[in-house]
């Protein structure tokens, strides 16, 4: 397969922009579940977070396509990853109340890079690269 510079500057940018969809999605499930535990909603958290997941996604999702999931397929990456961030996001953020008041601020986040890294890694054991194409051969004469 050629790999033509606006080739990969095209899958790029798809993975920037999946990666800030899904990211913002999971950060605001993952608030929206742990506020409906305290029976609470607001939507200036919820737009925070799903800023902060976002920008985080945008990044993160880039470098793990092209170093960890190349062989996943899209939907795959994108779903099995997103529900990685949000359990770790939720757990993060349970963690985080018993570190008051530092934890509160870094454990969401830090949570969902770890519950996001953890989906990647395990999508890419999932689905390890093949070499079945090498093992073809084809017979010297098969034209006669």
């Amino acid at each position: 397969m050629k790999r033509s510079p606006a080739r990969i500057l095209a899958v790029t940018a798809a993975l920037v922009a999946g990666g800030a969809l899904f990211g913002g999605l999971a950060g605001a499930v993952a608030l929206t579940l742990v506020l409906a535990l305290f029976g609470t909603f607001d939507w200036s958290l919820m737009l925070l977070a799903a800023r902060m997941g976002a920008v985080l996604g945008a990044v993160l999702l880039p470098i793990a396509g092209w170093l960890l999931l190349r062989r996943v397929p899209l939907w795959r990456a994108l779903t099995g990853t997103m529900m990685g961030t949000v359990i770790g996001g939720i757990l993060g953020t349970v963690l985080g109340f018993l570190l008051y008041p530092l934890g509160v601020m870094l454990g969401p986040p830090l949570g969902g890079i770890l519950g996001f890294l953890y989906a990647a890694i395990r999508l890419r054991r999932r689905f390890p690269p093949t070499r079945e194409a090498g093992r073809i051969r084809v017979p010297r004469h098969a034209d006669t």
